[in-house]
């Protein structure tokens, strides 16, 4: 909390010398280093605490200036340095996201807290169908100790429509929705609360279905293919909280 405030007084300072949005740009690029290497790591078991980052093509450990954020990709025209080989588009994706996202909730650092959480959770779900259960826990805790509404109001929320997504589950036999996606519906309810939960849920399932519309137009998937739920479940999270 004491570096929280310390970064926030800084950028006041530097607000009338026009510098604040700079910093903001390039704190968001380097949260999003981190969380890139986070989300890859954490579905493979690997730790993120410790060790240096590597090449995933040829596993050659990463110099400094091979590894600055966005910049790295661009000057090295998004192939490896040690190998020649294509670096994933993910890698500055997820730095330009995360950019914005700090540029665009700032000052609220809680809901760039949040935008980290939900970020990392939808990366993950979106490239390994699967939801860390420690991330949703996050989610909810930080919602139980930070939302306006009671928390009687606040936990009906979650719990009710985590309920809808587990009704899905259990006839579905675990094919129509995961049980990380009913996880997370109870964290994600609880910010929301009463009845702008629903409104999620539906706002969810609108985007999902045009989505999947789209991507068998395309020929890209057809009736059996699985898709991740959870990216839509925290798009339309995002569209209720600001709107």
């Amino acid at each position: 909390m004491i570096l929280l405030g310390q970064i926030h007084a800084l950028f006041v300072f530097l607000n009338n010398t026009g510098m604040t949005y700079a910093l903001l740009v390039l704190l968001g690029l380097v949260l999003g280093s981190f969380i890139s290497a986070i989300t890859y790591r954490i579905p493979r078991g690997l730790g993120f605490v410790k060790g240096r980052s590597f090449c995933d093509s040829c596993k050659k450990e990463l110099r400094w200036f091979d590894n600055i954020p966005l910049f790295s990709f661009l000057f090295y025209k998004g192939k490896s340095h040690c190998c020649a080989k294509k670096i994933s588009i993910r890698y500055p994706l997820i730095e330009i996201a995360s950019a914005i996202g700090v540029v665009f909730l700032y000052p609220n650092f809680l809901f760039i807290i949040l935008f980290f959480l939900t970020l990392l959770i939808f990366i993950i779900d979106l490239e390994h169908q699967i939801i860390p259960n420690e991330l949703s826990w996050l989610v909810l805790l930080l919602g139980l100790f930070t939302v306006h509404s009671t928390p009687f109001t606040a936990l009906f929320s979650g719990f009710f429509v985590s309920l809808l997504l587990l009704s899905i589950h259990l006839i579905t036999r675990g094919r129509g929705m995961g049980l990380g996606d009913v996880k997370l519906a109870v964290a994600l309810g609880i910010w929301l609360g009463w009845p702008d939960s629903i409104k999620w849920i539906m706002t969810a399932f609108i985007i999902g279905g045009i989505i999947s519309a789209i991507l068998l137009l395309l020929r890209k998937a057809n009736l059996k293919t699985k898709l991740a739920f959870g990216p839509f479940l925290i798009i339309a999270f995002w569209i209720i909280l600001l709107i």
